[in-house]
């Protein structure tokens, strides 16, 4: 079947920190709303010193998918937008 994306979507994210199981806990910003998520700690391996990230995740036809950005050159833009994520 053939992938087809239909939405992509950016969501700005604090990285907390490594739970005892080991996953990655990030603080995220999905609308209004300010939530904690688990990530398994190889989707952060590539990212030194991960702080503000963004999280991209990819939905269409046959497709689901989700990459994390380091974001650390947006700090401006974090602080101006999204200062709610760090209260």
């Amino acid at each position: 079947m053939e992938e087809k994306i239909e939405k992509i979507y950016i969501i700005p994210a604090l990285f907390l920190k490594y739970r005892d199981d080991g996953n990655a806990l990030l603080k995220c910003l999905q609308g209004d709303t300010i939530v904690d998520r688990a990530f398994e700690p190889k989707i952060l391996k590539k990212i030194k010193s991960p702080s503000l990230l963004f999280i991209c995740v990819e939905t269409g036809n046959n497709v689901m998918k989700i990459s994390i950005a380091n974001a650390s050159e947006y700090e401006k833009l974090f602080h101006k937008k999204w200062s709610v994520l760090f209260k």
